[in-house]
């Protein structure tokens, strides 16, 4: 099984290649990844799933005021349906309700029918559509966003 735990500097090389690796994923700068990385955004978080001493998948996200944005959940595709990204989204949720958010949000390609269904699995509902928000090919996004439990903690 992975261990799921937040991204380091020693990381970025490995998720770095599994992004490059996966189509659908969103192709971001070194740049992006440093802001993740620093100490000065700590409403900004990078999770990663490593086992078999390589990384498997990885899932990036944001807290602004109340919502997360999953801004990226990427599984090699050697790893999937083996809980790995049901365990990423797992870390981040809880992640994302101890900093406040009340809510994760997220935009997936219409056409990424295995994405939507994962989501719908893990308590996503599609709240509306994007018109051609994606490009190369051009696509719709799908809205889908899920409530976070409060924590109730005594």
């Amino acid at each position: 099984m992975a261990v799921i735990r937040a991204m380091t500097r020693e990381d970025l090389d490995s998720v770095r290649r599994l992004e490059a690796a996966t189509p659908e994923a969103p192709h971001w700068t070194l740049a992006v990844y440093e802001r993740f990385l620093s100490e000065e955004n700590p409403d900004k978080r990078i999770f990663v799933a490593a086992g078999g001493g390589r990384t498997l998948g990885f899932a990036a996200a944001q807290v602004v005021g109340d919502v997360c944005e999953l801004d990226s959940l990427v599984v090699d595709v050697t790893a999937r349906r083996a809980g790995v990204g049901a365990a990423l989204l797992a870390a981040l949720k809880e992640w994302a309700r101890q900093s406040g958010a009340v809510r994760v949000e997220l935009e997936v390609r219409a056409g990424n029918t295995l994405a939507i269904a994962f989501y719908e699995r893990a308590g996503f509902s599609t709240d509306g559509r994007r018109r051609n928000y994606y490009r190369e090919p051009d696509e719709d996004a799908v809205l889908m966003s899920c409530p976070l439990q409060p924590n109730h903690a005594s």
